[in-house]
């Protein structure tokens, strides 16, 4: 019974070869794009025509991210226009180390308030640098006794801040009520 198929298989698999194969080749003009017969789909985006847009800096540190808080905050200040070339990332180790031990936050805690509320502050046009921030906490955390909620201190200096005082006094007014 399997000879009485074999004929008929391959009969069948030459007519279906052959009806695969046409006439009609195809040619590179077939698919030019000089007809204007075709539609995009949608327009590419303005802010996208010239390219892709530059990186945008971190918002904040997560806690997947691998890159330390003192190289992120080192990254942020190179993208000043005034930066001094030879500062490194030991410099803002040395500040967070100064900070931690009067915290109960971590450095990649402390290192996202920073930025965060310098941004917030910026969105308000008030003037704020997490640069200038850090090196002040650095000074003023271990002249007091106990150990502080970094978020509720940098949030009080902003709270300060929105009331119209400077930076100088809204730190000596933070860490007199302290």
């Amino acid at each position: 019974m399997k000879k009485k198929f074999t004929p008929f298989v391959i009969v069948c698999m030459s007519v279906l070869t052959l009806a695969a194969c046409n006439d009609d080749e195809f040619s590179q003009d077939d698919f030019s794009q000089d007809d204007g017969d075709f539609t995009a789909v949608a327009p590419v985006p303005a802010n996208l025509q010239s390219g892709m847009p530059e990186e945008k800096p971190k918002e904040m540190l997560s806690v997947a991210d691998p890159t330390r808080p003192e190289v992120w905050l080192l990254s942020l200040y190179q993208q000043k226009p005034e930066h001094d070339p030879d500062r490194d990332v030991f410099y803002y180790q040395s500040l967070l180390d100064k900070i931690l031990p009067h915290v109960h936050e971590d450095k990649r805690v402390v290192s996202n308030r920073l930025v965060q509320v310098t941004r917030q502050l910026a969105d308000k046009g008030i003037e704020a640098d997490q640069d200038e921030l850090l090196v002040d906490f650095a000074h003023y955390l271990p002249a007091v006794n106990g150990k502080y909620v970094f978020g509720e201190l940098i949030a009080n200096y902003s709270n300060l801040r929105q009331q119209n005082i400077d930076h100088e006094q809204a730190m000596k007014t933070l860490f007199e009520l302290i």
